[in-house]
């Protein structure tokens, strides 16, 4: 059973509350209604009911079992408010602009989330990725020791069965040693939560165990000696040319006293350039799928999607997000 159904499965068993801000698109309602009819996921639309109703009917699409929601209808409304201005007072929030903040659908989903009436939060079909993440960060708040937002994909196999995650591929261009070492931690979490399989980190450089010296390469070791001593359970080395790390003869060639012999199912790539690349060049040439990105490194669980996604990215997303919970 490939990763999408097993998943599936995991949701069946217990389907999470998905909040949904930019709800006023028939790909968000398309998609709570696939959610709801295969009973893996209970949607929460951010909007008035409606306008939410109004558009469905235009889709032919019914609403019943989804919740509808207003932020000015939400009795806690006020309490977020202040939840709110006391988190970011010091940034000069008063309490009125507060309050306005959560009338935006993406802050009052967030809002949802980091209050557990809803598990996850998913946006970014019509709001643009800064707005996703300002609202995430300034909202929910970075995960306890974790000081970098990334993101990752899972890469797919064409017949299914061999899962990779790439990191980060979409939100840090040129992330530091202390950066890497967050993404390298945040996204092999996020790996043995989705398969729970054993992840092994792999930090991707053009040279393998002193085969080049350059500033750029040093930064990736400081990368590999600061995971290692702040997550020594983690199964992490480096620095890795992508062929060291991905096949066994290579491995052992190039890295023969690692903890990781060509094995490595998780790639950290040295900067988003590379890891965007590295990415693109699997999906086309090497006929895998992408799923991602999803966000990680916040307190509670919010993703982006593209605004070009399809309703099918859009079913993943909720699914693959709903199994990285805990």
């Amino acid at each position: 059973m490939n990763l999408i159904e097993t998943c599936k499965n995991r949701c069946f068993q217990n389907p999470r509350r998905v909040v949904f801000p930019d709800s006023k698109d028939g790909r968000v309602l398309n998609a709570a209604k696939i959610l709801i009819d295969a009973k893996i996921a209970e949607p929460i639309l951010i909007g008035g009911p409606f306008e939410l109703r109004e558009e469905a009917d235009k889709h032919k699409i019914s609403t019943r079992g989804m919740s509808l929601l207003a932020p000015q209808q939400c009795k806690d409304l006020k309490q977020y408010a202040r939840q709110l201005f006391e988190a970011r007072k010091h940034k000069g929030l008063t309490l009125e602009k507060a309050e306005e903040q959560l009338l935006n659908p993406l802050y009052f989903g967030a809002s949802l989330v980091k209050n557990n009436a809803a598990d996850l939060c998913i946006a970014g079909n019509l709001s643009t990725t800064a707005d996703v993440l300002r609202a995430a960060i300034q909202v929910i708040g970075l995960q306890e020791g974790i000081e970098t937002v990334s993101s990752f994909f899972l890469m797919l196999s064409s017949d299914g069965e061999k899962v990779f995650a790439f990191a980060d591929c979409a939100v840090v261009p040129e992330p530091t040693a202390e950066q890497l070492s967050d993404i390298a931690y945040t996204t092999a979490s996020n790996y043995n939560n989705i398969l729970s399989a054993v992840p092994k980190a792999a930090m991707l450089s053009f040279s393998t165990k002193g085969s080049a010296d350059h500033p750029a390469v040093e930064k990736i070791r400081n990368a590999v000696s600061i995971s290692n001593q702040k997550y020594p359970e983690l199964i992490l080395d480096g620095e890795f040319q992508f062929d060291a790390a991905f096949v066994p003869a290579v491995g052992k060639q190039k890295a023969p006293g690692s903890r990781i012999q060509g094995d490595a199912n998780v790639f950290i790539f040295p900067s988003l350039e590379a890891g965007n690349i590295g990415y693109k060049i699997a999906q086309r040439l090497g006929g895998y799928m992408a799923l991602g990105p999803f966000i990680q490194g916040l307190k509670n669980p919010m993703h982006d999607l593209s605004r070009g996604c399809s309703v099918e990215d859009i079913v993943n997303s909720a699914i693959i997000s709903s199994c990285m919970i805990n």
